[in-house]
């Protein structure tokens, strides 16, 4: 939905006053990545995409998910 009809149904007079909900905190990001990757581990075992997605560097895989400090 473009962020313009959302601000006609929040009744904003301003696109600004839209915008500030659609910047999600940082502990709500990071809690969205680590269950979509829990997601992905529970599919079964040979199903397309099971695992860790192709072009995540592991380093980056392995500090989001706290398993080592970079």
């Amino acid at each position: 939905m473009p962020l313009t009809d959302v601000q006609w149904v929040l009744g904003h007079a301003h696109l600004s006053t839209t915008q500030l909900y659609t910047t999600a905190p940082d502990e709500d990001v990071i809690a969205a990545v680590v269950a979509h990757h829990a997601r992905r581990q529970e599919q079964p075992a040979g199903q397309e995409g099971a695992g860790a997605a192709a072009g995540y560097r592991p380093e980056s895989l392995n500090v989001l998910f706290g398993q080592r400090p970079l």
